[in-house]
């Protein structure tokens, strides 16, 4: 089966849909522009890395899909009692983490070609 381009930007919106979303909920600071930030390293990481190898863009934009609406669904609806800033610190440190981890993937894929 091969994969179109079509299902990477479907699944790349939805997850721009769900950062946003995410972001307008929390009203801004500059915790939430922080967080946009790394939010927006996560959609870069995964575009650049289509253009290099597109079916593990793909992988792992759908991975980051899954643990971003749940991380997000934490921070909106469970962040009483100071909880929040753990679901924020998960959301901020999982992304950078994955979009750092990309890239380097993606540099060393460029590379090898």
């Amino acid at each position: 089966m091969k994969l179109t381009d079509k299902r990477f930007w479907i699944a790349w919106g939805v997850l721009l849909v769900l950062m946003v979303g995410c972001c307008l909920s929390e009203g801004w600071s500059e915790d939430t522009a922080l967080l946009g930030g790394t939010y927006a390293l996560s959609l870069l990481s995964t575009w650049l890395c289509h253009r290099v190898r597109p079916k593990v863009a793909y992988g792992n934009l759908i991975m980051m899909i899954v643990y971003n609406a749940i991380l997000a669904y934490n921070l909106v609806f469970n962040s009483r009692y100071g909880s929040g800033m753990t679901w924020w610190f998960y959301a901020l440190i999982l992304n950078t983490f994955h979009s750092i981890a990309l890239l380097i993937f993606s540099i060393v894929s460029k590379r090898k070609y």
